[in-house]
């Protein structure tokens, strides 16, 4: 294999006369001290271009498949194109030192040095050849002395107009005294001023019409802000907007349809059909007549229009009215429907850890318009057959039949909610009905039932409130076997139970990855539920006694659960470089059953170990705390170990191998506890002295094919310590085996 991979590098094909450029190394040479010289370099790493073919260990896959394919041979036309597909698609063109322009690329690296503050830096560079002159790498040296800093901003003098506005938006400028220059913090200056002249109505100014002055003393800047000599006069002109016209159905018929006119709210609303009720698509629409222009209010419109979801082509035209006098504009919303029906259809194939596999179907048929008030009424039915090919279950077999309605309406219902933001708030309705069957073993019939809201706060802030979520499970058709299975493991008997859970809940989302410029984002997800308080309050007033565990209130006939449940996610994303990351992440959860409860109902417990949890593990395998299931126990149905106290940790460093195939190595450890002792899983509790030393802990590495639209993940993990074993011999990386290993095969990251 070492034989193998030392010929991948790609050098033994290259052609004799040709020189590999295999990257460029940075060199800071000053005589002061230079701050965050790490900064400095990938600056200047990042404007070097080309890149040098990609390395992975020492190898370059990608330029050995370029170079196997591209070697002439005599084949059939078939074979002539999977070479083709393979030098172009999956190998990489070599990156030879003659395509290195070093003179423009020198020029390249002190523009971008003067524009980071370092006015009179100087760049050189010299060619080190390597490997017998086979290849060669560039070596940089940045010449630089301190960095220039901002000495003082001034801006126009506060005179009616647009300079008024830019003069009182001096405490809010971008660009601090002391801040070191940079051209960036002068582009973002002059886009602030840009959008704050836009609010106040001057809808034909540019940025462009904005210059900087600046003198330099002393390594320090002065900046003059000031509007160019040749700003054009219907720039200073401020703008209302007189004339709204909204055109609902652009284009969805022929033009030869009758136009009908409605004016609604001062606004002319022109229509062809009754696609969409008039005031669904005006509550999105911000514009006013004889309103002074705004762009946040043009902004908020098609953010709104394009969050309907109904429309496939959102244009807004604004245009003088009359350009002999200036200060009036008409504005045109043209909206093209999108088709009102879709169906889609997936074909599923499924493999689990317990040896079941079997196929899926699932239709969806969503209706996009579904009440003309751009309502969203979607329709899925899934099935699914399991069986098992290998193993003590062998010949038995499982179906699943799983309808569910969703309907997602614009607007927050009942109330008259309209907030200011670009975001359209959603009422949400969902139904669900499952019937599971295991032959030979039960039936069990689910319902579930939940009405909540979600609404966007800003690109990062979203909440979501769940004001009932009712859920109910039955298992019935109970055979002999099954019976005696569950009856000689009570946490497994736990599983099967009857459950009515009637809670609410709210979930808080913080999000940074749309901020790609950013080399470190963050991601913040909160959930709290409750359950059962409400049925308990009107039990204890029907019944006129105490809520109590031991002598459990039912609704219907069935015990009801009564709980508290925490949970949070967090995560940070830290980009090396443009291709390279390391993800981190944290999960805390903790669950507390009271009144008529006391364990956390199966389907609101946490568990560890699997695919996007401890990988070194099998799926949802680990704990609670110290506690390991009998020998006999452990595989029936999968069965899957549940917590009231999750604490997880994830790291991860991902990497590019080449083109879309991208490597990953990763560190996880975690587990579940319970709140207290529980005789059927001893060692299971939370103790603050001992839960430490039950963590368990797993590493590897894995492949992603990652074609943005589609990541399909393969992760081999390795267990290091295991806490479901003696403490003395839970290092179980002491005496791991290949079977010790742990496969993962699943889609996208995993997380």
């Amino acid at each position: 294999m070492v034989l193998f991979l030392s010929g991948c590098t790609g050098l033994r094909l290259m052609p004799r006369d040709e020189v590999l450029y295999t990257g460029s190394s940075i060199e800071i040479i000053s005589k002061e001290k230079i701050q965050r010289k790490a900064k400095i370099k990938a600056d200047v790493n990042d404007i070097i271009k080309p890149k040098p073919n990609t390395k992975f260990l020492g190898m370059r896959p990608g330029l050995w498949l370029y170079y196997l394919a591209d070697r002439p041979r005599k084949h059939h036309n078939n074979k002539r194109k999977t070479r083709d597909w393979i030098k172009n698609k999956l190998g990489e063109a070599p990156v030879y030192l003659n395509e290195m322009d070093t003179v423009i690329m020198q020029k390249a690296i002190e523009a971008k040095l003067y524009n980071t503050g370092f006015l009179d830096a100087r760049a050189t560079y010299i060619t080190v050849r390597k490997k017998k002159g086979k290849t060669a790498e560039i070596h940089y040296q940045l010449h630089l002395n301190q960095p220039y800093t901002i000495k003082e901003i001034t801006f126009p003098p506060d005179t009616d107009g647009i300079g008024r506005w830019i003069a009182r938006s001096e405490k809010k400028s971008l660009i601090k005294k002391g801040n070191v220059y940079s051209l960036d913090d002068l582009v973002n200056e002059r886009a602030r001023i840009d959008e704050l002249v836009k609010r106040h109505g001057y809808y034909f100014f540019n940025r462009n019409f904005l210059e900087f002055l600046m003198d330099t003393v002393d390594h320090q800047v002065t900046l003059h802000v000031r509007l160019k000599s040749t700003t054009p006069e219907k720039s200073k002109v401020l703008y209302r907007t007189e004339e709204i016209n909204v055109y609902p159905d652009y284009m969805v018929t022929s033009d030869s349809l009758p136009l009908e006119h409605l004016i609604i709210d001062s606004i002319n609303y022109y229509k062809k059909t009754k696609y969409i009720r008039p005031r669904t698509v005006l509550r999105s629409v911000y514009f006013r007549p004889g309103h002074i222009y705004d762009s946040r209010i043009q902004r908020r419109t098609l953010g709104r229009l394009n969050n309907l979801g109904v429309f496939k082509y959102i244009n807004l035209e604004i245009k003088e009215i009359d350009t002999s006098a200036f200060g009036k504009l008409a504005v045109n919303i043209l909206l093209a429907p999108l088709p009102k029906n879709s169906l889609t259809t997936e074909l599923q194939a499924a493999t689990k850890s317990n040896n079941f596999i079997g196929p899926g179907l699932t239709f969806s048929l969503r209706n996009r318009n579904a009440f003309r008030g751009a309502e969203l009424l979607i329709f899925n039915l899934q099935g699914s057959f399991e069986s098992q090919y290998n193993g003590v279950y062998k010949g038995q077999f499982t179906y699943q039949v799983n309808p569910r309605i969703e309907i997602d309406i614009p607007r927050i219902i009942p109330f008259k909610f309209q907030p200011k933001t670009d975001f359209i708030p959603h009422t949400k309705f969902g139904l669900d009905y499952s019937f599971l069957s295991r032959v030979g073993y039960f039936d069990m019939n689910s319902f579930k039932f939940d009405i909540g809201y979600r609404w966007k706060q800003s690109m990062t802030i979203e909440h979501a409130l769940t004001l009932l979520n009712v859920t109910y499970y039955n298992i019935y058709h109970r055979s002999e076997t099954f019976n005696s299975l569950i009856d000689s493991n009570p946490l497994l008997k736990s599983r099967f139970d009857e459950q009515f859970l009637f809670g609410i809940g709210y979930s808080f989302f913080y999000t940074e990855q749309q901020k790609t410029a950013k080399r470190n984002r963050f991601y913040f997800n909160g959930n709290v539920e409750l359950s059962g308080n409400v049925l308990a309050l009107g039990s204890k007033l029907a019944t006129k006694r105490p809520i109590d565990a031991n002598n459990p209130s039912k609704v219907f006939g069935v015990e009801f659960a009564q709980f508290a449940r925490f949970d949070i996610d967090v995560r940070d994303y830290i980009r090396i470089s443009n291709n390279n990351l390391i993800a981190l992440r944290f999960i805390a959860g903790w669950g507390l059953p009271y009144g008529n409860s006391n364990t956390l109902p199966y389907a609101k417990q946490f568990f560890s170990g699997g695919a996007y949890s401890l990988r070194g593990f099998p799926a949802n395998s680990v704990g609670p705390g110290g506690y390991t299931p009998p020998a006999g126990a452990q595989n029936i149905f999968a069965l899957q170990q549940g917590g009231e106290i999750k604490l997880e940790f994830n790291a991860e460093y991902r990497f590019p191998i080449f083109k879309f195939l991208k490597g990953a190595v990763f560190y996880d450890a975690g587990n579940t506890w319970l709140n207290k002792a529980n005789i059927n899983a001893p060692n299971g509790e939370f103790r603050s002295n001992l839960f430490l030393k039950q963590i368990a802990m797993s590493t590897g590495a894995g492949l992603r094919v990652d074609l943005s639209f589609f990541v399909l993940r393969f992760d081999v993990g390795l267990p290091l310590r295991s806490p479901a074993v003696p403490e003395s011999e839970r290092w179980v990386i002491n005496h791991t085996k290949f079977n010790s290993l742990t496969f993962n095969l699943a889609f996208g990251y995993p997380f």
